[in-house]
């Protein structure tokens, strides 16, 4: 990324020159901004890190950049004052560890609310552009979910597609190709996937699912399976096996060690009778060799009590970052969700209180190079998941996170869509909606 997106355009969002007045006084602390990016720790080149004054109030910024670290000064009044206030010039420092380029991530109504159009989308880091990868038009107005890119590659990935004729698209280049999993293998269905290292295995959860209303304030939602297992598909000889089955528990969010020879997953005594007992399901992390298209040992507990629910484990070497809630399977409708870090080389966890927030923190994704993470977060208003950053050290410590940036602030609280499922991405992804859409049966009514 060009260093020269490095400003804030703080010109544009500064008002008229004409109104800005004559004398300001000095205050000690920072400027209440949002969103909030004092002290944040940002890739060389990200797009412009727009603001707005919390309060509304009218406001220039002033920059300087000493070395790696931009010191940006805000003076803010309101209009028609004679005096204003300027702030403590604070800090964004600017790391050269690379970040992929673009990230990808679903767009949707948040929950149960029906919806009509939705889609997988694409974001250019260095600029504020947007681009479909594919929406759900290809697929006469179904569900497109649980989408991932091989390696981050943006040239091979997959998604399921819902409703008539649905099943597993499979991208591959300009090769599109729609599968049923359950037609070619044990009966089951793909649900959440992830790419082994060596590109020709899929491991998939085959989840039955549930949701329920409750009369929780703060969880007015449950999603649960009712039943839940690990199959492998095998893309050079197209066959699904089944790899993890178990009558007593419950198997799901399948996971790669980076060389490919560890399987992690998440798994939880079924303890029957749910969703009158789900408070008693608590998913513990697992793991097992992996060789030959197989497991080579039996699996083991990796961490996991009876008061945390582990779901989406995501390896960076020998850093394990997962979600963590009070019990279940679907963090997103649990306010106490958080991100927990876990030590692969000595096997400690803890909690990650500078990532974390009192709302839902959700899926996380690493960037290909290990040194950044996105993740979704409730932290805004409550109710619609956004994306935020932070930088990574290789350590075990992140940054201060930071929201996605875009080019009008209010914009991060006025898109009534929940960001979804965000992965980093290696380039842009090519446009496939016309190949994709040729898989499935056409509709006049879809729009």
């Amino acid at each position: 990324m060009p260093a020269k997106h490095i400003l804030l355009l703080s010109i544009l969002l500064s008002g008229l020159a004409g109104c800005t007045p004559k004398a300001f006084t000095d205050e000690a602390g920072y400027p209440p901004i949002f969103p909030d990016y004092v002290g944040v720790t940002v890739p060389e080149g990200i797009a412009p890190l727009t603001f707005r004054m919390e309060d509304g109030r009218k406001f220039r910024a002033e920059q300087r950049r000493e070395g790696d670290t931009l010191w940006t000064t805000v003076s803010a009044w309101r209009r028609g004052d004679r005096t204003g206030v300027r702030y403590a010039p604070f800090p964004i420092v600017i790391s050269h560890d690379p970040i992929d380029p673009y990230i990808a991530y679903r767009l949707i109504e948040p929950g149960y609310e029906s919806w009509r159009n939705m889609g997988i989308y694409q974001r250019e880091l260095a600029s504020y552009d947007e681009r479909a990868v594919v929406t759900n038009r290809a697929n006469n107005l179904g569900c497109v979910n649980c989408h991932t890119f091989d390696q981050g590659s943006p040239e091979r990935m997959l998604f399921h597609a819902r409703g008539e004729g649905g099943g597993t698209v499979f991208v591959d280049g300009s090769q599109v190709r729609i599968r049923n999993l359950a037609d070619i293998g044990p009966n089951r269905q793909g649900t959440y996937p992830a790419w082994h290292p060596d590109s020709r295995y899929v491991a998939f959860s085959a989840n039955t699912t549930r949701q329920c209303f409750t009369i929780r304030h703060d969880q007015p939602v449950e999603v649960y399976d009712t039943d839940s297992d690990l199959i492998l598909y095998d893309t050079a000889v197209d066959s699904v096996r089944l790899l993890v089955e178990t009558k007593e528990s419950l198997e799901t969010f399948p996971a790669w060690s980076p060389d490919g020879k560890t399987l992690y997953w998440c798994q939880a005594a079924d303890p029957g009778r749910i969703p009158a007992s789900r408070g008693q399901v608590h998913y513990r992390l697992m793991a097992a060799p992996f060789e030959d298209g197989g497991l080579a040992g039996e699996p083991r507990v990796v961490w996991g009590d009876d008061s945390t629910s582990v779901s989406f484990p995501r390896v960076n070497g020998r850093w394990l970052l997962f979600t963590a809630a009070d019990f279940g399977t679907f963090p997103i409708w649990h306010k106490e969700a958080d991100l927990m870090l876990l030590d692969l080389a000595d096997g400690t966890v803890r909690r990650v209180d500078e990532l974390n927030s009192d709302d839902t923190e959700s899926y996380h994704s690493w960037s290909s190079g290990g040194h950044w993470v996105v993740f979704s977060s409730r932290r805004i208003d409550g109710r619609y998941t956004r994306l935020f950053l932070s930088h990574f050290d290789g350590e075990g410590n992140f940054s201060k996170p930071f929201l996605l940036p875009q080019e009008d602030p209010g914009f991060n609280q006025l898109r009534l869509k929940s960001y979804n499922i965000p992965e980093f991405v290696k380039g842009p992804v090519p446009d496939r909606q016309d190949a994709i859409a040729g898989l499935f049966p056409k509709k006049e009514d879809a729009q």
